[in-house]
């Protein structure tokens, strides 16, 4: 694990710098989630098809597009944050994803331009899913290296949260525009306006950006002459990258990418498409999870600079694999009883565990790379777990569903993709993080060639 000796912010000066990074990113999560809460009504005037199940699936296929383009994403803008610097390179995404968003908002439907519909979206699906890949690698180790030691897993956990705030963002908007839209107008227009309305926001945002500083160690680097001028070759030839990249993708990211596909993307999916609830209760149900589970990303990544973050992980793994099926198969039970209280709850409930195994995840992964390459080992690490295990999960998901007749094969699939993450997070990811603990907690921790000839501040 690889640890910084500066002294970082703290107090307000801290808080600002987390909402400048945070408001960006969760931008781009809204842009990108806005698909997720308009996947009927896209597939309907994109990718229409006479037979409800293939267009569900096709809809969901597209969402999963954009996935398998976050690493190329990744490849591109996080040797970028290493060469170039932290800052410009999340503006270059923010715009980029912006862009995308407005360019869908503006696109001509099947019935008008035919095949090139579904075409021009999936393309900019997956431009979308380019500057995802870089942007969030690049935002947290930017808090990360800017924050307090002792208090990154805290620092960096407010942008875990960002997903989910991004995604209730959504919600609440096409929610809104649904209830205040008769449904003619809703598909004529309406579907537009979340796309759009990111315009302005993306302006402030980068306006926001603009004025942040470099990261203190960066800047030391760059000063000194010691930056990698090829950030990703580094990475891929060390053992110990490699092995930092392992643990992360198939243990800690992998384990995050299941639950929050299961708990939050999925759980829309199921709700809608498997439960056929009304779109707006789903939304309403699953928004008060995420608003009751958001506030304590914070809290775990706290427990996790107190305790470690794979031991915070990894209790989080064992107590979300076995809620999922009871928690999925009661939601059922009480669809069907249309007991929405109790549905809520036991979203909630999936809610919170996720923030627990999702909420130490940047510090853990971003302390396990030197500074000259350490975004490009979290994009990879990150980017490549979430395709293995995420983004294609919700279409897996429901495909089992319709093949099995099944409502709960889903949540099945979803515990077995989870066993593997437990047993790496067990075997390997606690002994890397009681090194990390060691080398934090005894004052001389671990240091790369280039930043022991960096001044250190006392």
């Amino acid at each position: 694990m690889f640890y910084d000796q500066r002294p970082g912010h703290a107090g307000p000066g801290m808080l600002r710098l987390i909402a400048s990074a945070s408001v960006g990113t969760m931008l781009e999560y809204y842009d990108f989630f806005i698909y997720v809460a308009l996947t009927s009504t896209l597939t309907g005037l994109f990718l229409p098809s006479a037979d409800r199940v293939v267009a569900a699936l096709a809809g969901v296929a597209t969402f999963g597009i954009a996935y398998v383009a976050r690493p190329v994403g990744t490849l591109i803008f996080s040797p970028m944050s290493d060469r170039v610097g932290r800052k410009k390179t999340f503006v270059v995404t923010l715009l980029m994803m912006g862009a995308a968003t407005v360019g869908i908002g503006c696109l001509p439907t099947y019935a008008a331009i035919g095949a090139a519909a579904p075409i021009a979206l999936l393309t900019l699906r997956i431009i979308q899913g380019v500057a995802l890949g870089g942007e969030y690698g690049s935002a947290v180790v930017y808090v990360m290296e800017h924050a307090q030691a002792g208090r990154k897993g805290m620092a960096t956990s407010v942008l875990q949260s960002t997903a989910s705030v991004g995604l209730l963002l959504a919600l609440l908007i096409v929610s809104a525009l649904k209830w205040l839209l008769d449904p003619a107008s809703f598909l004529s227009w309406g579907w537009r306006v979340p796309f759009l309305v990111s315009a302005p926001i993306v302006g402030v945002a980068t306006w926001i950006r603009l004025g942040m500083k470099e990261t203190p160690i960066f800047s030391e680097l760059k000063n000194a002459g010691l930056l990698s001028a090829t950030p990703l070759q580094d990475t891929l030839k060390s053992k110990t990258s490699w092995k930092a990249i392992f643990v992360a993708m198939f243990g800690a990211q992998g384990a995050t990418s299941v639950s929050l596909y299961t708990s939050i993307v999925y759980m829309l999916y199921f709700l809608e498409n498997v439960l056929k609830v009304e779109p707006t209760r789903a939304s309403l149900c699953l928004g008060i999870a995420i608003v009751i589970a958001a506030p304590t990303y914070p809290l775990f990544g706290r427990l996790s600079d107190a305790i470690g973050r794979a031991k915070v992980i990894l209790i989080g793994i064992v107590l979300w694999a076995i809620a999922a099926y009871p928690c999925f198969a009661g939601i059922r039970t009480y669809v069907l009883a249309a007991q929405w209280s109790y549905v809520t709850a036991l979203i909630t409930v999936l809610a919170l565990l996720t923030a627990m195994i999702m909420a130490p995840l940047p510090a853990f992964i971003a302390e396990s790379f030197p500074p000259q390459s350490r975004t490009t080992g979290f994009g990879l690490s990150q980017q490549f777990g979430n395709v293995l295990f995420g983004g294609f999960l919700p279409l897996f998901s429901l495909t089992l569903v319709n093949l099995t007749g099944n409502q709960l094969a889903g949540v099945a699939y979803s515990i077995a993709s989870m066993l593997p993450c437990l047993l790496v997070t067990y075997f390997w990811g606690l002994k890397q993080d009681a090194i990390g603990q060691r080398e934090s907690t005894s004052g001389h921790p671990l240091r790369t060639k280039a930043e022991s000839q960096l001044p250190v501040q006392q």
